[in-house]
């Protein structure tokens, strides 16, 4: 009988298991379950005769954010060179990979696959409320409800509805076009986009349509509310700075953010607070996480989360499922569902 292939399975504390799936996955393949307490103990199991040195695969499952390895960053440029030669997939939780050395993976010819479209109506939802947030200042009420109700008045001169508004989504994908059509229906907000070129099929998803923009900077001085939904890379780093802040409306734009920290230049961004630039803020993601800038954090008119847009069970359910399938169609096709990189047959 063949000796079955080691599959190396790193686990959230919050998810959830297919119980049925694993159970034949188990049958097929030796599953080991990563419990490691750094990196360097990590990278010492994959060497040559300890316990990871012989893994065909490694899946990280459930909310990357969550339990004793929210921390760890196992795909790391500093990790890759050290996977053994067996490893030829790598399946993960999540939309975004910029955690991940695809440029040495895909050197060492081994697939990495995320979950496109598995948290979609969490994170959608959660921008849905940070818009509105941005508008109204509900964060600030609720503040005000339990602390100071008469400072609440202040508000009636500085909440406006969203209804009828501009939004500018940066990234128009499975995420951004959800965020889009969302807004255009709850809120009847008219869509702008911007991205590397334009997507007639996600134009033709609005009931209304949407304009395009190749640029940022071009885009800003039309809209009211600018929401980012694109991957993080070395282009998208603080790609909302001092100069688009300059180039918003006089009566000031609204920013969320349910993307990446790293996307906004924070001291920009508060200094378009403090000059009415912006006036609004609602923010899943930080530059610096865990924690959240002093400075934003003692503000209750900018709306701040901790990057828990994903946080649902219906997230953990679809990630369990597409890691799953994309392990299973690997194995048995030789090509996974939703590969971020191309891996050529070289057999």
């Amino acid at each position: 009988m063949a000796e079955k292939a080691d599959i190396l399975l790193i686990d959230s504390s919050v998810q959830a298991v297919d119980v049925a799936r694993r159970q034949a996955l188990a049958e097929r393949f030796n599953l080991i379950y990563y419990d490691c307490d750094s990196k360097a103990q990590f990278i010492e199991r994959l060497k040559p005769g300890g316990p990871y040195s012989k893994v065909a695969a490694i899946c990280r499952n459930g909310w990357l954010k969550a339990g004793r390895f929210a921390t760890h960053l196992p795909f790391g440029p500093d990790v890759v060179p050290h996977f053994p030669s067996s490893l030829r997939i790598i399946c993960c939780s999540g939309h975004g990979y910029d955690a991940a050395d695809i440029t040495g993976l895909t050197a060492r010819g081994i697939w990495y696959c995320n979950t496109p479209n598995a948290c979609t109506e969490a994170v959608a939802n959660t921008a849905m409320l940070l818009v509105l947030d941005s508008f109204r200042f509900l964060t600030y009420a609720q503040w005000c409800a339990r602390y100071d109700w008469n400072a609440s008045r202040e508000l009636g001169n500085q909440a406006v509805d969203p209804c009828g508004k501009s939004l500018g989504v940066v990234g128009l994908g499975d995420i951004g076009l959800a965020i889009a059509q969302k807004c255009e229906a709850g809120f009847g907000m008219s869509i702008h986009y911007q991205g590397p070129r334009r997507k007639l099929d996600a134009e033709r998803a609005l009931k209304h349509g949407a304009s395009y923009h190749s640029t940022v900077d071009d885009m800003i001085p039309g809209i009211d509310c600018i929401v980012l939904a694109a991957p993080y890379t070395a282009e998208t780093h603080n790609m909302l700075s001092e100069k688009q802040f300059s180039l918003a409306k006089s009566e000031g734009l609204r920013v969320v953010n349910i993307a990446r920290g790293r996307m906004i230049d924070e001291q920009a961004l508060l200094s378009a607070l403090d000059s009415g630039r912006v006036v609004g803020v609602g923010l899943d993601v930080h530059a610096n996480e865990p924690g959240i800038n002093p400075k934003l954090q003692e503000n209750w008119k900018v709306t701040v989360l901790p990057h828990i847009g994903v946080c649902s069970r219906t997230s953990w359910q679809n990630f369990e499922k597409t890691n799953l399938d994309n392990l299973e169609a690997f194995f048995r096709d030789g090509k996974p569902l939703t590969p971020v990189n191309h891996i050529d047959d070289k057999e």
